[in-house]
């Protein structure tokens, strides 16, 4: 039982840490920050991938896992499923509204590298920024829509090549 668990929680350490940066954003992403994320329903999506990961362990590789693997399979499909699924949703949606936008540039990253770095208190990090009319704007995630973005920020977020021709100053409104 005790290398079941240990094996387990290593699994989730090493798999948070590739894919949030560390074990303990995914928890707040999915409680305190929970809000942050505007997808319709994506909390039943989230629920659905781990209970459909829980089927998988637990019935199609039941006889096919060694019993200690288990519960790390467990761990593993119980945090890639919703993170994938979730993901490739917020992404699409991203992707779209980028199309629909038609900016004169963008500067897209995607969703897994959002929650990675977004949450950070130290720094202002773009999901995606765009160019339109020499006017900045950058993703909301929460909103699922474009926001202007302020010169103040612009001028430390946004690619220099933008700010030189555009000549955005921070004294812009």
């Amino acid at each position: 039982m005790k290398d079941k668990l240990l094996l387990a929680v290593v699994a989730y350490g090493m798999l948070t840490s590739a894919l949030f940066g560390n074990p303990v954003q995914p928890i707040a992403l999915t409680t305190i920050w929970a809000d942050r994320l505007g997808i319709p329903f994506w909390r039943g999506i989230a629920a659905l991938s781990v209970a459909a990961a829980v089927l998988v362990v637990t019935r199609l590789l039941r006889n096919v896992l060694p019993e200690i693997c288990r519960p790390m399979a467990l761990v593993i499909l119980a945090i890639l499923m919703p993170t994938m699924i979730v993901g490739l949703l917020a992404d699409g949606i991203r992707h779209q509204a980028v199309l629909t936008f038609k900016a004169d540039d963008v500067e897209e990253h995607s969703f897994f590298s959002s929650i990675r770095n977004a949450p950070s208190d130290l720094q202002f990090f773009l999901h995606t920024a765009a160019l339109k009319d020499c006017k900045s704007y950058a993703w909301s995630y929460r909103r699922l829509k474009f926001y202007a973005l302020p010169s103040r920020t612009a001028i430390n977020v946004l690619p220099r090549a933008w700010i030189e021709r555009c000549t955005i100053q921070i004294n812009d409104p």
